[in-house]
């Protein structure tokens, strides 16, 4: 569902007119219409504004679809057989790190490797992601999958460093949402102009993910 959806779905669950909404946002009726009509999309702040009136999360007007971590198959049995998967360096889930490239295979259930043939592992470092992927785990992140508004997926800043985030892409800029009990995690949000200095490019789609062999329960 896009956000002008969502923005009209929350509008009608408490029988508010546009009027009444764009007061809230503090727009006119007619950019709430935009909205709905998905002509176009409101700025971050404008968002922040909506959820904070009605108590919710911006992810709840943000979000076009559930995560869409891929479960295996429906039928697909796991038979003990296994896949080399590289693994190629770690990747920040808190603060943005450098991702260095290391010479490693790490093996996989057949099904999952046969699922994603295009796929590497990177482990995750911090708790910014802690809600989803637990500190350590091995992400699986495929760079031939679509990331949509709402994904998670592994995005590289400046062109060295790289984050695993919740991925938004607005009309003014790029959001990168954790997902964290830890509230001291805020919200990175790149406007077009620091994007000229802090060039953003997105590296693959997170799609599953597994512990490490010497993860300690």
């Amino acid at each position: 569902m896009s956000i002008g959806k969502n923005i009209k779905k929350l509008r009608e669950k408490h029988n508010l007119s546009q009027e009444e909404l764009a007061k809230i946002a503090g727009v006119s009726d007619k950019a709430v219409s935009t909205w709905e009509n998905d002509l176009k999309t409101p700025r971050m702040g404008t968002i922040q504004k909506i959820a904070d009136h009605f108590g919710i999360l911006k992810s709840d007007i943000i979000e076009d679809q559930p995560t869409k971590v891929r479960p295996i198959k429906p039928g697909l049995t796991v038979s003990g057989d296994s896949r080399p998967v590289p693994l190629l360096g770690t990747i920040a889930a808190g603060i943005p790190i450098e991702m260095i490239e290391v010479k490693e295979w790490v093996n996989v259930p057949r099904e999952i490797a046969e699922m994603f043939p295009n796929a590497f592992l990177v482990q995750v470092n911090g708790d910014s992601m802690n809600k989803i992927v637990p500190p350590n785990a091995l992400a699986l992140i495929d760079p031939t999958e679509e990331v949509n508004n709402g994904d998670i997926a592994a995005v590289a800043v400046n062109g060295y460093d790289a984050t695993l985030k919740r991925f938004y892409k607005f009309q003014d800029g790029i959001t990168l949402e954790p997902e964290s009990y830890n509230p001291e995690h805020k919200t990175q949000f790149y406007s077009e102009k620091d994007q000229e200095f802090n060039p953003i490019s997105i590296k693959g789609k997170f799609v599953w993910f597994m512990a490490p062999i010497n993860f300690k329960f």
